[in-house]
């Protein structure tokens, strides 16, 4: 029983990892399916949702506090599958809306630029110029994103338990190494951790319901009584 997050710069093989990795633990393996969550149960479109956690806030949304509102949403939705344990989440933030909760593997997969450069060229049929500079925006706006939301650089390795450089290693290292490490039993999922989690969870919910009303609003589950 655990909780493997996989975050991934943009074109290094991150997916195919994650999804591997869950077929072999016959986990259930999320990416985009929290977006829909968080889109059904918040009523906003899934849109709005996946700007959100791409891309970061306008002047005009720090003002609003949309953007917030909706990470919010999207960190309730992840909380959600988390809840039921045995789960591998992949793509954008995981580390960051799941940060401080124990006994979670999270594992940061890069790829060197020339692999970066090769999956791009060959998905979009973009020259290599055209594909470094994708790669160069997409990276840009992945580090403003997570400094106004965190302060954090998201390619801060002391933000994981270990860091994967496809081209470097095969994909089948990379897997190996996450199979190998998900069997320690620092990253075991006990009954103390998994109400914690529940707190998490529902803390949340109550949170991400508040936001509707209130731009700076904490809350947190304290002896099965809600604080805010």
């Amino acid at each position: 029983m655990a909780i493997i997050v996989i975050s991934r710069t943009s074109y290094s093989h991150g997916a195919e990892i994650a999804e591997r990795v869950a077929q072999e633990l016959n986990y259930r393996c999320v990416s985009k399916e929290v977006i829909s969550l968080a889109s059904q149960e918040f009523d906003i479109p899934e849109n709005y949702l996946r700007q959100a956690i791409e891309k970061a806030p306008s002047i005009l949304d720090r003002f609003s506090f949309a953007k917030k509102k909706y990470v919010a949403y999207v960190r309730s939705a992840l909380l959600e599958y988390a809840v039921e344990d045995n789960l591998v989440y992949h793509g954008l933030a995981g580390h960051f809306l799941l940060f401080g909760i124990p006994n979670i593997l999270r594992v940061m997969i890069s790829a060197t630029p020339e692999e970066r450069v090769k999956v791009l060229m060959r998905r979009e049929n973009l020259s290599e110029k055209e594909a470094l500079k994708v790669i160069e925006k997409f990276d840009k706006e992945r580090k403003k994103w997570a400094m106004y939301f965190h302060h954090k650089d998201p390619w801060d390795l002391s933000m994981y338990d270990f860091g994967v450089v496809i081209g470097r290693l095969t994909i089948d290292d990379a897997i190996t190494k996450i199979l190998n490490a998900v069997k320690l039993p620092s990253f075991q999922m006990n009954p103390e951790i998994h109400q914690n989690l529940k707190n998490e969870s529902l803390a949340a919910k109550v949170k991400s319901d508040l936001m509707n009303f209130y731009s700076d609003v904490e809350v947190s589950v304290e002896d099965h009584t809600v604080v805010v």
